[in-house]
């Protein structure tokens, strides 16, 4: 193990950003370790340490596969976390509708994913962070993982035991295969639930309600307003886009170079006011 640490942070020296993934095949391709699951987990409980101890290491790793999705002005109070990422293109209207920004954990939340959370929270002052999954052992235990890993309050909004009775859900057959099952079955016994069997309008309702409750008076207010304001001058924006193109085109066919073009254009809007 220490030997492995010690190839690690060799490696990592070598590069400016890497992902885990890649960090795996060198030290496969290097040193002939086994590529399997087996190693996989033996590199992450070393990285998992390494970048405890040494936390500028976690300025060398990003993780493509989990992006935060951010809109333009994002709620300062609270994210969306979803278990799938399938829900991300589901929910994408709903969380620019209130500027609250959604993260796809893919399963089981990476390192790198927890660690940009964590600035995130110092940074922007995160004070929450809604969590949607199956009702399930893998799903519940993401809850708890990424529960013990950040500093704030992570509340699960669904799938919730509450939610599945009210509901009368289908269940499925726990899956044996998953290691979580056994203390899972103990709890809750064989059946599992999946989030998806909630008609669509009702999961878009129960995130709503609960992303309102948790978003300032004041943001919301700020949000219609803008609103407001953006269809209303809406028409008036693409007349006036119109019309700097089309001056632009004929200045262009005249030959006058980009700049001259934005000189003119800047001249012309101005002196009508519309600067």
């Amino acid at each position: 193990m220490l030997l492995l640490r010690l190839r690690i942070l060799g490696l990592l020296s070598s590069y400016a950003k890497i992902t885990v993934r890649m960090l795996f095949y060198r030290l496969v391709s290097l040193y002939n370790y086994p590529n399997d699951r087996n190693f996989y987990k033996r590199l992450q409980y070393s990285l998992k340490r390494l970048r405890k101890f040494l936390p500028e290491l976690n300025q060398k790793f990003e993780d493509p596969s989990r992006p935060l999705i951010k809109p333009r002005r994002p709620n300062p109070r609270i994210e969306l976390w979803l278990e799938k990422a399938s829900l991300e293109f589901f929910l994408r209207k709903l969380a620019d509708k209130y500027h609250v920004p959604t993260q796809s954990t893919r399963g089981f939340s990476s390192i790198t994913m927890l660690r940009k959370a964590i600035e995130r929270v110092r940074k922007r002052g995160i004070e929450k962070i809604k969590f949607v999954s199956d009702h399930d052992p893998s799903g519940l235990k993401i809850n708890e993982v990424t529960q013990r890993e950040l500093p704030i309050k992570l509340e699960r909004i669904l799938l919730t035991m509450d939610q599945i009775k009210k509901y009368h859900l289908p269940s499925i057959r726990v899956k044996r295969t998953d290691s979580r099952a056994k203390k899972y079955i103990l709890k809750y016994g064989d059946n599992a639930w999946e989030l998806e069997s909630l008609p669509p309008r009702t999961i878009l309702h129960i995130i709503e309600r609960k992303l309102v409750e948790n978003i300032p008076k004041e943001f919301l207010d700020e949000l219609r307003l803008r609103e407001k304001i953006e269809k209303l001058i809406r028409p008036l924006e693409k007349k006036l886009t119109d019309r700097i193109r089309r001056k632009a085109e004929i200045l262009k066919k005249k030959g006058l170079s980009d700049e001259e073009i934005i000189k003119k254009l800047m001249e012309e809007f101005e002196t009508k006011g519309l600067s």
